[in-house]
């Protein structure tokens, strides 16, 4: 029975109609009109039933509640008219609601004619429980035929019931198995922490440390410590998030006074303290879009934030016009900020005396309107795009990505083409290494490793690429070895450590880590189970576990799923809550901060029992 069934009138057709049910082609056997029943005989002279003591009682009620079966002459309303099709313009057919009239449910709570009149044709019973309406004159006069009547009814719909149950559709008795959607339904009701953990106060109260690793405290699950409303200058548009040190800038579109062009303002806040410390707001001059979307979106220097043409003073907010105009900052190291101009020129900046001119432009590729969003195989966190150090530190180029991959020399503008021994490849992906870079073709499961300066060094084959485990996303660098170790045998050394479903195991969650290489099994939880295909494969948007294995973040288990999680992994618990599921932007502050905005604002959110 679907809900449509539930919400049907009285007056609907499918009330009276075998052949809507879904079970159409199962059909009630034809049974004779009542007074044709074979051996049939009056029943006037049968002594009434003493069981029916109740009937007399009957007659009181009857006597205060006038019968709606009854024309304004009191007299009886025909059979005919007490069926749908017998309802003319002008009349309202009766409901089960209506309680003015008494009603006698029968044993199957189908529709049964009235006293001893005629019978109608049988109709389809309803699997709701409905009422059967009583010619109350009829009652009166031979209460004890219309119990008779009532009785033999029952035994032929307990026949119908008994031999041809397809004809009322799906049973009403709750069945001992349950549905997909009520399995759903329950999996998702994981709860927020764990259990008989006391009132938490709002607030941060952590060590405002930043190890790049989630610390153990996640395994009690999770908690709002404060909400940032969004500034009203940010509120057309959400702000982009940055995040240094224990800094967070929020940076979206604003109107100078007195000056209409386009603008940005930018909001600095510390997040170390007990509740977020407003540092300083400013207001600039800006021609760029605000809101679109580049990786990186913004570089910094010791003492500065570089975001698109305006430059922010770190300490007080001011922000000065950038002299590169539209070019996108890309990286900035030893002194030399590097900016690229899509269609294809790279430029180097240095500053002196306060003012900042260009160090060399040299034309590249075709380059990429959204940076390199596009480019990694998110093995390494993709804020990396410097490689090397000293004289051969080099960056990598946000090229399209049907070209090659470049990269360039930061301190000479010297531009190189990462080009293995399969030259006919195309659309590389590439990982950045602390000492040079992995490009790797995904169709034939070959990669190639280079230094710094772009020279070939070594090539490898990864045929269990699409079977490697998940790396922990710690946010430290990887050596060009380290990455080839992973693809080639699932270590990752430079993580706290990597996590993967044991396919020989029921699919177990398997934290492998990176300190002694011992392991952390639970297993898989409910509420990830039902994302876990045949072949124990995950592939989240982030992950993150704790150094001693006993506590995981993931964001988002499969493609499919929406959800973040905080798993305790020694005792298989899972915590997430729907304003943590809400976050658009998500960013780690600290060892025991998630920072992410969310429709009421910018929200921190904390282990349970910090």
């Amino acid at each position: 029975m679907s809900n449509d069934d539930l919400h049907r009138g009285s007056d609907d057709e499918a009330r009276t109609r075998p052949s809507d049910t879904p079970n159409a082609d199962i059909h009630a056997p034809d049974f004779p009109e009542f007074g044709e029943l074979p051996g049939f005989t009056p029943l006037p002279d049968l002594a009434p039933l003493p069981e029916l003591a109740p009937l007399p009682d009957l007659d009181d009620l009857l006597a205060e509640t006038p019968s709606p079966l009854t024309d304004e002459a009191d007299a009886a309303l025909p059979v005919d008219a007490l069926t749908p099709d017998g309802l003319s313009s002008e009349e309202t057919a009766p409901t089960s609601n209506d309680t003015a009239s008494p009603t006698v449910a029968t044993a199957s709570s189908q529709e049964q004619p009235a006293g001893d009149e005629t019978p109608t044709a049988l109709h389809t019973p309803r699997p709701e429980s409905s009422g059967t309406r009583v010619d109350t004159e009829a009652v009166k006069r031979k209460p004890s035929v219309v119990m008779i009547v009532l009785a033999c009814v029952a035994t032929l719909n307990f026949g119908i019931v008994l031999f041809a149950p397809g004809l009322f559709g799906s049973s009403s008795a709750p069945s001992s198995k349950p549905s997909a959607d009520s399995t759903a339904a329950t999996s998702t009701d994981a709860r927020e922490h764990a259990a008989n953990l006391p009132a938490r106060a709002p607030g941060y109260r952590g060590s405002a440390t930043n190890t790049h690793s989630i610390s153990p405290q996640w395994a009690s699950g999770v908690a709002t410590a404060w909400t940032l409303p969004i500034p009203e200058q940010h509120s057309a548009l959400p702000p982009q998030m940055y995040v240094d040190g224990s800094t967070v800038y929020l940076v979206g579109p604003g109107s100078p006074e007195g000056d209409a062009s386009q603008a940005v303002t930018v909001t600095a806040y510390d997040v170390s303290g007990e509740q977020p410390a407003l540092l300083w707001s400013s207001t600039g001059p800006s021609a760029s879009d605000v809101s679109s979307p580049y990786t990186p979106a913004f570089v910094s220097s010791d003492d500065s934030v570089f975001f698109r043409d305006v430059i922010i003073d770190k300490t007080t907010g001011e922000q000065t016009p950038a002299p590169w105009g539209a070019a996108f900052p890309l990286a900035y190291a030893d002194g030399i900020l590097v900016t690229c101009t899509p269609p294809s020129t790279c430029n180097g900046w240095t500053r002196a005396a306060g003012e900042w001119t260009t160090l060399w432009t040299t034309p590249t590729g075709q380059l990429s309107e959204s940076g390199l969003e596009q480019h990694f195989l998110d093995y390494v966190p993709s804020q990396f795009v410097l490689s090397g150090s000293g004289e051969h530190t080099s960056a990598l180029l946000p090229t399209r990505f049907s070209q090659r991959p470049q990269i360039i020399r930061i301190h000479t503008g010297e531009l190189t083409t990462l080009s293995g021994s399969d030259e006919d490849s195309k659309s590389p992906s590439v990982e950045v290494a602390s000492d040079g870079y992995l490009v790797f073709e995904s169709v034939k499961s070959h990669g190639s490793l280079f230094d710094s300066d772009g020279t070939l060094q070594s090539t490898f084959s990864a045929p269990r690429m699409l079977l490697l485990p998940v790396v922990s996303d710690d946010g430290t660098y990887p050596s060009i070895s380290g990455l080839k170790k992973y693809m080639t045998e699932g270590e990752a050394k430079w993580s706290s450590g990597t996590v993967e479903l044991d396919r020989d195991n029921d699919c177990k969650l398997v934290a492998t880590l990176s300190a002694g290489g011992s392991t952390r099994k639970t297993h898989l939880p409910e509420e990830l189970r039902r994302y876990a295909t045949e072949y124990c494969v995950m592939k989240p948007r982030q992950l993150r576990v704790s150094a001693d294995g006993s506590a995981l973040y993931i964001d988002a288990f499969t493609r499919e799923d929406k959800s973040k999680y905080f798993i305790d992994i020694a005792n298989g618990l899972t915590y997430t809550s729907s304003e943590l599921n809400a976050m658009d932007k998500t960013m780690w502050v600290f060892d025991d901060m998630l920072i992410g905005m969310t429709d009421s604002g910018l929200t921190a959110f904390v282990p349970a029992s910090s």
